[in-house]
């Protein structure tokens, strides 16, 4: 997988010579039709086999008393979570965009996590005023909701967990952070924390923050992150591309 400075040298050298970009984008859409594909393929057969377990199921409540049959189901469950985070990444550079606000996009995000993440409180801050802007609002809501489910899974059942995210604007860019007082993320991974199929955790698919960074690059953004041993946040920079009259 390319780093973030491959990435730039990339970037500038398409800039600089229009057939390779062109190239490049060639590329990248078969790589994504190919892996399109697989996906679909494999998909089908899951659903299937997905179905008559739980008719199974239904039928015979007494295989839940089987000791295979937990790791079954988790493991199913895994299978069918992975693929649509899978079908997530390939169209997460695909942007609808409209006339939204942010503000009150991430109140609802927020608003709509409060009781699913429990013990962990989270709250919403917006730190200046903010115009309307357009952005893909379900592409924006996929990144945060990956951020916030990221902050969740690092903080466990602590019940002093916490969670914020925060909305800022500096009259170019907006800055969406998400943090959370977890413990530090090593400094070794984070070169890796975005790149596709790469995880630190336990039954994780290492596709979520690559979904992130792509939302952020089709808005025309970036993503960061920082972590010490008192917070862990990672930042959303994207440009104003539209601003109310």
């Amino acid at each position: 997988m390319l780093t973030a400075n491959e990435q730039t040298q990339l970037k500038e050298l398409c800039e600089k010579d229009s057939s390779l970009s062109a190239l490049i984008q060639k590329l990248d859409t078969s790589y994504r039709l190919n892996l399109s594909r697989i996906s679909h393929e494999i998909r089908n057969p899951v659903t299937v086999m997905n179905s008559f377990l739980q008719l199974t199921q239904d039928k015979h409540p007494e295989v839940k008393e089987y000791n295979s049959w937990a790791p079954i189901m988790e493991n199913m469950h895994y299978l069918r979570q992975l693929l649509e985070e899978i079908s997530d990444y390939n169209h997460s550079q695909f942007l609808h965009k409209k006339h939204c606000s942010l503000k009150h996009l991430l109140e609802s995000i927020v608003t709509s996590c409060q009781l699913s993440i429990l013990p962990v409180q989270i709250q919403f801050q917006k730190l200046s005023p903010v115009p309307s802007a357009s952005f893909d609002e379900i592409q924006i809501r996929s990144a945060i909701l990956n951020l916030i489910r990221n902050a969740r899974e690092a903080l466990g059942d602590d019940p002093h967990g916490k969670i914020l995210v925060s909305l800022n604007f500096d009259g170019n860019f907006f800055y969406i952070s998400v943090s959370n007082n977890g413990p530090e993320i090593p400094g070794e991974h984070l070169e890796t924390l975005f790149h596709p199929f790469v995880t630190y955790k336990k039954n994780g698919s290492g596709l979520g923050l690559s979904i992130v960074q792509n939302v952020a690059a089709a808005h025309g953004g970036e993503i960061f992150v920082s972590s010490d041993i008192s917070e862990t946040k990672f930042t959303m920079k994207l440009p104003l591309l539209f601003e109310e009259d």
